[in-house]
Formats: structure tokens, C-alpha cells, sequence
């Protein structure tokens, strides 16, 4: 080694898998740099750094759940009324108007889901500076 003294004068050395180390590479050339150490230099002290934490979103992705239930009632109640139609040949106007009445509150639960969901990942998004 020569004697010049050195601007930086400490080693990092870490490992990657081969398609690690080919991902890196087709990175450092769509960022227009010539060497993978200038690169990774200056994406390690300047790079932006990004932690998401969807903690929050668990308790909708819970109501997941409870949707799932809604549907398997509402697939029971509909397979009952489906049985009894066939039995009967008759279609009962109060379980018909029953059915409804239980599909009209799935569809409100999911809307309301939907809107939960989509604004604390509009929240995230604000809180990243994302626009």
C-alpha cells in the first residue's frame, strides 16, 4: 500500500447474496453512478430512509375477520332460504325482506372497512411526506 494519506481511511466490508450484489449494481447504474462504492456511499449517508410501521391498520385488518364471518352468516342464511324454497316451493316475503336487510349491513360494514382502511393509509402516507 502506498503511502498517501487518505480522505476516508476506513474499510466497510459487508456480504450479499449474488442477486443482492446484481440488484445493487443495476441501482448504482440507473442512478448514474460508475462505482458500487460511491454509490452505496452516498445512499448510505444520504439515502432516504423510509420505516412504515402499519401497526395501526391491524385493527382494521381485524375487522377483516369479522367480515368473513358476516359472509359465512350470510351464505348460511341464503342456503337456508334456498332449502326451504325448494322444500316449499313457496318464497317467504319475511325472510326474503330478512336477507336483505343483512346484505344492506355487510355493504355498510364494508364501506365503512374500506374507508377506515383507506384513510389511516392515507395517514401513513402524510406522515412520510408522501403527497
Amino acid at each position: 500500500m502506498n503511502d498517501v494519506e487518505r480522505f476516508r481511511d476506513k474499510h466497510v466490508h459487508f456480504m450479499t447474496t449474488a442477486e443482492e450484489k446484481s440488484q445493487l449494481k443495476k441501482n448504482m447504474r440507473q442512478a448514474g453512478y460508475e462505482t458500487l462504492g460511491s454509490y452505496l456511499l452516498k445512499m448510505g449517508l444520504e439515502g432516504i430512509i423510509i420505516n412504515v410501521d402499519f401497526s395501526e391498520l391491524r385493527g382494521a385488518l381485524g375487522d377483516i375477520g369479522s367480515l368473513r364471518n358476516e359472509f359465512n352468516r350470510i351464505g348460511n342464511n341464503i342456503n337456508q332460504v334456498t332449502k326451504h324454497v325448494n322444500e316449499s316451493k313457496e318464497i317467504d316475503a319475511m325472510d326474503v325482506y330478512l336477507l336483505q336487510e343483512e346484505v344492506d349491513r355487510l355493504k355498510k360494514q364494508i364501506e365503512h372497512f374500506e374507508k377506515n382502511v383507506v384513510a389511516r393509509f392515507n395517514e401513513k402516507l402524510r406522515q412520510l411526506g408522501v403527497d
